[in-house]
Parts: structure tokens; C-alpha cells; sequence
């Protein structure tokens, strides 16, 4: 049986041991102190605990998160070698697929698919853990389903041309449409000497072959006859035609002719007569090539019937003569 333990403290008075009397408020506050400080201490490592050391659950959810930023990045990078690809294409598209068959590139606003707009953040990523990342790879996909769909398109068109490569070829202006053994070349295509002023130049969009009255005109390239659908008062009687992939062509100052609006014609069909009609200074066929609307020169489209030399010299004449007959 253990006796309680009796404590003593000396009196520095007397120099004698007095008895410590313990009473009970000294107690309880000694009791509420250190229970105080114990519960000060298990809330500061109950902090330190959920603030810095996570609960498995938490841990999961990290990992699940990073697992994901990981993946956002690649298919980022994906995005951006897709893109690279798809740049690639276009350019081989523009520059050798539509060149092969005449067809003009696609214009630049339509090639970028709508670039630009705000660079704000959606209102859905605003307030997302990497919402600048998703943001980034989400306008990068929506834009690559743009440009695939525009290209989409543009090979579409390229497989038409390919399955009526031959309509094609038979539709392109590639003949003289006269017989250059019954005609001179007297002007060619470019700026000209004014045949009226004499002295002032102007641009002549077409050339010039001067020969007989009543001479056979041919249509260059199979089509259809239209009509110009634009004031033809200086071009005397005047036939136009429209061989589809971009071309048209027209024959001005005619004597005659024996086709009308709608009619459908072949390369090598006599569709009239060499005439000095309209404003002219002689006898002449005045012939022009429209490519995609705009006014070529035709030398550049007469490459049938003629050996190197003979096409040489019409390209040489074509130059020298600067005289328009109009």
C-alpha cells in the first residue's frame, strides 16, 4: 500500500520545512492549463497534418489529374504536328494539284478557316485547373476540322476535274482558231500602239490576226455559245464561248456567223467568217482568252498543230507587231 506522497518547501523566513497545502482551485487551473495547451498543440499537428500530408483519396485524385494535364499536353503536340501536316498538303495542293489541272489556288481567307476572334477564355474554362491549355487545344482542333473540311472540298473538285480529264482536254483553247496560212499575226497581247490616236498606247487583251474577208474561224476548244452579258460595241459582230473549267473565249469583228446563243460546239467547228466589223482598221480576227475571268495572253494557249519552229515564229510576231487593228 503506497502512502501519498507529502511535499515540503523551506521558508525563507524561518529557515524551517512547511508542509505545501494544496487547494483545490490551485489545482484546477493547473488541471484547465495544461489541457489548454494540450488542445493548442493537437489542433496545430491536426493542422499541420490535413494541410500538408494528403489522404489517400486526395492522392488518388492528384495522380488521376496529373495523369490528365499529361495527356492534354501531348495531344497538344499532336495538334500542333497535325497541323503541320495538314499545312504541307495545302501548299501541295495549291502549288501542284490545282496547277496540273489550271485551277487557281484557294484564296488566303479561305485556306485559314476563320482565324482570329477573341483570345479571351470560354466562360466553360475560366475557372478550370490548365483552362489556358484546353482552351489552346480545343481552338487548334475546332481549326483542323475546319482546314480538313475545306480541303475536303478542294480535292473534291480535283476529282472532278481528273474524271473529266478528256472533257477537259478537249475544252481547253488549244488551236489557232484560223488557219494561219490564210493570216498574219499584226498585233499580239499587251500594250499597243493606238491605231486611232497614234500616239497614245493602250492595253491590247488579245491578238490580232489579219487576213481576207470571208476566211474560216474556229472555235478553239469545245463549248457553249453565250452571250457576253457586257456592252460589245467595240467588237463588231462577235462570238463568245464558254469551254467550262475556267475558260471562256471571243472572236470579234466577224464577217458572218452560224452559231447562236446556247449552242454547244467542237474544237475545229467553223463558227464564222474573218470580217472587218466594228471599229476596225482591216481585216482581222480579233481573239481573246478569259481564264477565270481575267483576260490571258492566247499564245500562251495555242500549243496543237504547229511544230516548235512554226510556233516560235507566231510568238515572235505576236511581239514584234505593235500596231492593234482593233
Amino acid at each position: 500500500m503506497f502512502r501519498k506522497r507529502v511535499k515540503y518547501f523551506i521558508d525563507p523566513i524561518t529557515l524551517s520545512l512547511k508542509k505545501v497545502e494544496k487547494s483545490g482551485k490551485k489545482l484546477t487551473r493547473k488541471l484547465l492549463s495544461r489541457l489548454g495547451i494540450s488542445l493548442v498543440l493537437g489542433l496545430c499537428f491536426a493542422y499541420l497534418f490535413f494541410q500538408y500530408i494528403n489522404s489517400p483519396q486526395e492522392n488518388s485524385i492528384s495522380r488521376e489529374i496529373n495523369h490528365y494535364k499529361l495527356l492534354m499536353q501531348i495531344l497538344n503536340k499532336k495538334s500542333d504536328e497535325a497541323m503541320e501536316i495538314l499545312n504541307i498538303i495545302q501548299s501541295k495542293d495549291d502549288e501542284t494539284y490545282r496547277s496540273i489541272f489550271s485551277m487557281p489556288p484557294l484564296d488566303e481567307e479561305v485556306r485559314n478557316a476563320g482565324i482570329g476572334g477573341p483570345n479571351s477564355l470560354d466562360n466553360e474554362f475560366e475557372f478550370v485547373e490548365n483552362g489556358e491549355l484546353l482552351f489552346d487545344t480545343k481552338n487548334k482542333l475546332d481549326l483542323i476540322g475546319r482546314k480538313i473540311l475545306i480541303q475536303k472540298k478542294s480535292f473534291a473538285e480535283l476529282s472532278y476535274i481528273i474524271a473529266n480529264k478528256e472533257k477537259m482536254l478537249l475544252s481547253i483553247p488549244s488551236i489557232m482558231p484560223v488557219d494561219i496560212k490564210k493570216v498574219r499575226m499584226s498585233s499580239g497581247f499587251g500594250w499597243r500602239l493606238n491605231p486611232f490616236t497614234r500616239a497614245s498606247s493602250q492595253f491590247h487583251p488579245g491578238i490580232d490576226l489579219a487576213g481576207r474577208v470571208g476566211v474560216p474561224i474556229y472555235a478553239s476548244g469545245d463549248g457553249v455559245v453565250i452571250d457576253p452579258q457586257r456592252p460589245m460595241s467595240g467588237y463588231g459582230k462577235v462570238i463568245v464561248i464558254d469551254h467550262g473549267f475556267g475558260f471562256q473565249t471571243l472572236y470579234a469583228h466577224l464577217s458572218k456567223i452560224y452559231v447562236k446563243y446556247g449552242e454547244e460546239v467542237k474544237r475545229g467547228q467553223i463558227i464564222g467568217l474573218l470580217g472587218n466589223t466594228g471599229p476596225s482598221t482591216g481585216p482581222h480576227l480579233h481573239y481573246e482568252v478569259i481564264r477565270n475571268g481575267e483576260r490571258v495572253n492566247p499564245i500562251n494557249y495555242i500549243y496543237s498543230g504547229f511544230t516548235d519552229e512554226e510556233y516560235q515564229q507566231i510568238i515572235k510576231e505576236a511581239e514584234e507587231n505593235s500596231k492593234i487593228l482593233s
